[in-house]
């Protein structure tokens, strides 16, 4: 370990060729040191059990149907409060008055988490029949 922090701390000063020398040998280094406590332990066997579980299955759902047009339509455009996605979306808002003005566009902030539920809000989007655009990012 000391060997590959001296060699890390020494690869800004160190040309590159020298650097994969280097790192060619950690290599050799540690495959050797494997078989030899391979040789040395084969004897030994060790139960190894996975923490992350089954997933359970996925359910597939089809997508909402599209609207022919969104001319009259009520878009709801949904921030999850992640970075940046404010920023988007009212730009989105401001855009769609100029270039859509037969949509009714909303921003609206969701409360809690991107992942918590925010009824109040889905009641809005579904009493206003809206479509809604949610910024989750990543």
């Amino acid at each position: 370990m000391w060997l590959v922090k001296q060699a890390s701390l020494m690869a800004a000063r160190v040309p590159a060729r020298v650097v994969k020398c280097l790192s060619l040998a950690l290599v050799f280094a540690a495959v050797g040191a494997v078989s030899n406590a391979h040789a040395q332990s084969e004897a030994q066997l060790f139960t190894v059990l996975n923490p992350t579980g089954i997933a359970p299955p996925i359910e597939r759902r089809a997508m909402a149907p599209r609207p022919a047009s969104l001319d009259g339509k009520t878009i709801y455009l949904v921030d999850v409060t992640f970075n940046g996605g404010d920023l988007f979306l009212q730009e989105m808002e401001k855009w769609m008055a100029v270039n859509m003005p037969e949509v009714d566009a909303i921003y609206r902030v969701k409360k809690g988490a991107y992942n918590a539920d925010d009824p109040e809000l889905w009641r809005e989007i579904q009493a206003a029949g809206g479509l809604m655009v949610m910024a989750i990012g990543h």
